[in-house]
């Protein structure tokens, strides 16, 4: 019994001691891009192009952006960013 009293102190300091040494050996390597084109729009309509991951460009109809969500659990919150409010980010919130 008094061998196992002096072998657990043993195991558990060299186990500290290791863990105290250690060092992060993991690496990230990336390839390619973070985001996706960005959109623009097309002077004179009410749509907007965007390049999704194929290259295909898509249209999104944005008419009815001053029109407020009919839905009585939803509301529309617009964030402009520019002074020109040209630019505008709407963000739909649920209760």
């Amino acid at each position: 019994m008094k061998s196992m009293r002096c072998v657990i102190p043993v195991i558990l300091l060299s186990f500290i001691v290791h863990e105290g040494t250690a060092k992060p050996t993991a690496q990230i390597h990336f390839m390619g891009s973070v985001v996706e084109a960005g959109c623009w729009n097309d002077v004179g309509t009410l749509k907007i192009q965007c390049h999704n991951k194929q290259g295909v460009e898509r249209y999104i109809i944005v008419e009815n952006i001053i029109t407020p969500i009919s839905s009585p659990h939803a509301t529309v919150k617009r964030d402009y960013l520019d002074e020109d409010k040209q630019l505008t980010v709407l963000r739909i919130v649920y209760d």
